[in-house]
């Protein structure tokens, strides 16, 4: 399997799936007529604004410094705290999407390093783009953050357990599942 081609291609169909991502492109290494050319891909850098870095900090730490558990619904109640005040829904039906995502192409490599918070000059937080996203395909069930009353238990009921801590309605999280769903079930494409 050429994992850096499938981290692009899971990129681009997380982008399809309405998640702000990364940009990524494949880019062949090596060369010459005895040797194969391998792919890797590039991720462009996130925390930079031109010259300037962006402070960036990890749901890991974030999470911790907040004494909250380590979840998908405490990262959504987090951001509650610190987003601007008109980007928290859409901040936390962001964060829904992509753990819905997650779940749906088995990446089970989605733990709280894996998520960021960028600072913004008026010092709110937002999600950085996401990234570090691989289709895993290895059937185990569960996610590195919990994600529901059901812990890190890898269903879309136990992700709809707990909506509305991410500030969602009732019947507004199943249409974001039934959105993913669709694109994420055409991922040959």
């Amino acid at each position: 399997i050429h994992t850096p081609l499938v981290e692009h291609a899971t990129m681009e169909l997380a982008r399809s799936c309405g998640i702000e991502v990364a940009a990524t492109r494949a880019l062949p290494v090596g060369s010459g007529h005895a040797v194969a050319v391998a792919v890797a891909v590039a991720v462009r850098r996130f925390d930079r604004a031109g010259p300037a870095r962006l402070h960036a900090v990890s749901a890991h730490v974030a999470l911790h410094a907040a004494g909250e558990e380590l979840c998908y619904p405490q990262l959504a109640q987090l951001l509650r705290r610190v987003a601007p005040a008109g980007e928290i829904r859409s901040q936390q039906e962001q964060l829904f999407r992509r753990m819905v995502f997650n779940i749906l192409i088995d990446n089970t490599d989605d733990h709280e390093k894996n998520h960021a918070l960028l600072r913004q000059a008026n010092g709110h937080y937002l999600l950085s783009p996401a990234f570090d996203v691989v289709r895993g395909a290895q059937g185990l069930v569960y996610q590195a953050m919990g994600i529901g009353d059901q812990g890190t238990e890898s269903t879309l009921a136990n992700a709809l357990s707990q909506a509305r801590q991410f500030g969602l309605k009732v019947d507004a999280a199943p249409v974001i599942i039934a959105e993913v769903a669709i694109k994420v079930d055409d991922w040959i494409e």
